[in-house]
This record gives structure tokens, C-alpha cells and sequence, in this order.
């Protein structure tokens, strides 16, 4: 037999009963939070150009994207994210003249992984976007939309980790470096490799940069490292950052939220990407990102249109993995009818207050037996004009 014929590509998987069930809850609530906080939803194709991303110098090499050529030769992509789409959608189709725009996504990503990395390909993310607004109040406006997404779903554990693009970038500017050996200082501080860290920074010990770098990977916690990262330097920008995180530290905590924020000045992820605060999150006792968000604002002009912009996305997938299924939808009453009192049945159901559903069973004693075996504590039957409840003993 071709194992290859039955078994699913590397890097996506079938999701199965109460996994989807639990998918299905989170992917709900967050819908229904997004639009109670007046995001509108788009889609956008499932495949896309390649220049779409080769245009907006997309943080995705070519090698991680799936390819393939429409019937006049052009290089087709499926789609590796979802922000660069919608940043084609806002600067090409819509009326500039109805921004800001709250545009929210709930669509598959798919990225391919290097072998044996046991990464996810096909990717389910629902996200934000808030495309032309600028300042503190438009990013307090997605921060929240973040903890009250997470909160929805895991009440209380969820955190959130807040840093800024241009600490890093203003640092960084001010060594004589090339842009080489620019990713690698980032990519040590982000991976938190110390010891290469002060290894690759020594020729540059004599700058004032240097000591603010080498202490990035450890400046995490609550508002006190600002204050500590404050007295690691003089260089205007990197304090105009500090005292930015600062004052939407005061307005997460006057929101309610200090007790699920902290700072990372570490965080320096997509530093061609972001512009200024950026923030992961996370839920429960697990350690992987469930939610990545921060300001893009130079993203719209790869498109023509230089437009101010937000958001973030979260992964269903990773989200769906670190929390437990709550008991949301569980069938409370299965409901046996004969063909004659079907109409009764069918209105019992769809008018009542407790999840019930159809026994697809033609006699009592089947159904009795299939309320047993899916732990349904009641039994409703509509038979010769009569209503009986019973309760099933397991």
C-alpha cells in the first residue's frame, strides 16, 4: 500500500471530535469579540501573486512560501499571511476616505517548515487589523482587543509581552555595522544567546550602545526595567521609546489589565516589519506564542498609499492546543420521536433552552442505549401525541 495516499502532508494534520469542537469555541468567541468591538470581516484569496510579497518586502523568504505558476507563467503563492493581503485590499479597492478601517480575518496561512522541524504548515489564524489610525489611543485600542481575545478564552492565565521596535533599531543604528551583521546581534539577543551575544558585540565595547545591546535579552519584567533600561543610555530615541512603553503601561493598568502585561525589550522579532510597540502572547502554562501583534506603519506605502496601521494575529491552532475544552454546546437531551410527531420533535429541539438533539433510532430502547453510550442525562420521546421525559442512567 502507498502510505503516501492515506496519510496527510508533512506539517497539517486532520482535527478530530472534541479537538475541533474546542477549535470551533475559540474561533467563536473571538469572532463574536471582534465584531462586538466593531471590526468588520474580509477574505481575501486563498492563492496570491508573489510580488504581493516580493513587493512589500515580506518577512517570509521565498523558500517557506508553497509555489505555483498561473496558466501564463506567473508565480503564484499560497497565501503566507494574512496582513500583507489586506494591506493590497485597503490601498487598492477601498475609499481612503473611510479610514481608520477596523478590518478583522478569521483564514488559513500556509508556510512551509524545514524538514524534520515538526512545524505546522497550514496555519488557522483570526486577527485585527486597524488601518489608518496613529498614536497611543489606537494602539491602546488593538492591545485591548488582544487581552480581552485571550481572556475570552482562558479567563485570567493569559499574558502579554510588550516591547518596542525602536529601541533596538535606534541602538543598532548608532554602531557602524552592516546590515549582515546587524540581523545577527538580533537574532542572538532574541534567541537570548548571552555569551555570543557579548562575543559579537566586544569590537563595539567602547560605544555606549554596547552596554544597553548586551543587556536586552535580560530587561523583562514589569515596569521597573524601563527605569533600568532608561539608565543604560542617552541616545533620544531609545528614551522616547521607554517613555512611550511607559505611558501605555499606566493605561493597560488603569484598564484593568496590569496583572496579565509585562515588558520585553527583547522582543525584536520582524524588525523590517514593525515600527514602534510590538507584543506577543500567551495562555495558560504554555510557553509557545499564541498571539503576535504591533505597528506596521510603513507597510501601505509598498502599496502606493501611506497609511498609519495595527493589529495582530492569533494562532487557533496554537491557541486551540494550550487550553481545555469548556463545556460549551454539550447535549443535554437526546430527543426520540416516530415519523408522525416529527414536526413536534423537530420545534422541541429548535426552541429549546438546553442543547438536545435527534436520536436517529427507531425504537425507545435504541435511543435509550444511545444517550447511555454519549452521556446524555435525558431522554425526550414524542410518540402517539404524548411527551415523556427520562433521565438516562449511565
Amino acid at each position: 500500500m502507498n502510505r503516501y495516499a492515506i496519510s496527510t502532508p508533512e506539517g497539517t494534520r486532520d482535527r478530530l471530535f472534541g479537538a475541533t469542537r474546542l477549535f470551533r469555541q475559540n474561533e467563536r468567541r473571538i469572532r463574536r469579540l471582534f465584531e462586538d468591538r466593531g471590526f468588520q470581516e474580509v477574505i481575501t484569496p486563498s492563492v496570491e501573486y508573489y510580488d504581493v510579497f516580493s513587493q512589500a518586502n515580506s518577512p517570509i523568504g521565498l523558500e517557506r512560501m508553497f509555489k505555483m505558476t498561473d496558466r501564463n507563467g506567473r508565480l503564484l503563492v499560497m497565501r503566507p499571511d494574512n496582513t500583507i493581503p489586506i494591506a493590497r485590499v485597503v490601498t487598492t479597492k477601498l475609499d481612503q476616505d473611510a479610514l481608520p478601517l477596523r478590518l478583522y480575518y478569521n483564514q488559513k496561512v500556509h508556510r512551509a517548515s524545514s524538514f524534520h522541524r515538526g512545524h505546522s504548515t497550514e496555519v488557522m489564524q483570526a486577527g485585527v487589523e486597524l488601518m489608518g489610525a496613529s498614536g497611543m489611543m489606537a494602539d491602546l485600542d488593538i492591545l485591548t482587543t488582544a487581552f480581552e481575545a485571550l481572556d475570552v478564552v482562558d479567563s485570567g492565565t493569559f499574558r502579554i509581552e510588550l516591547g518596542h521596535a525602536g529601541i533596538y533599531r535606534a541602538l543598532i543604528r548608532s554602531l557602524d555595522i552592516d546590515r549582515e551583521e546587524a540581523e545577527n546581534i538580533r537574532g542572538l539577543i532574541e534567541n537570548k544567546t548571552y555569551a555570543a551575544l557579548r562575543d559579537a558585540l566586544e569590537p563595539f565595547s567602547d560605544q555606549e550602545a554596547y552596554h544597553a545591546l548586551l543587556a536586552m535579552p535580560t530587561l523583562f519584567g514589569g515596569a521597573e526595567v524601563l527605569e533600568e533600561a532608561r539608565q543604560l543610555t542617552s541616545n533620544e530615541k531609545v528614551l522616547a521609546a521607554i517613555d512611550y512603553l511607559e505611558r501605555l503601561m499606566s493605561a493597560i493598568g488603569a484598564a484593568g489589565f496590569a496583572d496579565n502585561v509585562m515588558i520585553d525589550l527583547g522582543l525584536v522579532h520582524g524588525m523590517d516589519y514593525y515600527t514602534g510597540m510590538m507584543f506577543c502572547g500567551y495562555v495558560g502554562g504554555s510557553g509557545s506564542t499564541v498571539l503576535q501583534g504591533g505597528r506596521y506603519d510603513h507597510l501601505c506605502a509598498k502599496f502606493g498609499e501611506d497609511i498609519p496601521a495595527t493589529g495582530f494575529a492569533i494562532d487557533l491552532d496554537a491557541l486551540s492546543g494550550s487550553v481545555e475544552l469548556k463545556n460549551e454546546n454539550k447535549v443535554d437531551t437526546l430527543v426520540f420521536t416516530d415519523a408522525a410527531n416529527l414536526r413536534r420533535a423537530l420545534t422541541y429541539i429548535r426552541e429549546s433552552e438546553n442543547t438536545a438533539e435527534l436520536a436517529p433510532c427507531d425504537t425507545l430502547d435504541e435511543a435509550m442505549e444511545t444517550a447511555k453510550k454519549k452521556g446524555i442525562p435525558a431522554l425526550i420521546s414524542f410518540v402517539g401525541g404524548g411527551k415523556k421525559k427520562m433521565e438516562v442512567q449511565a
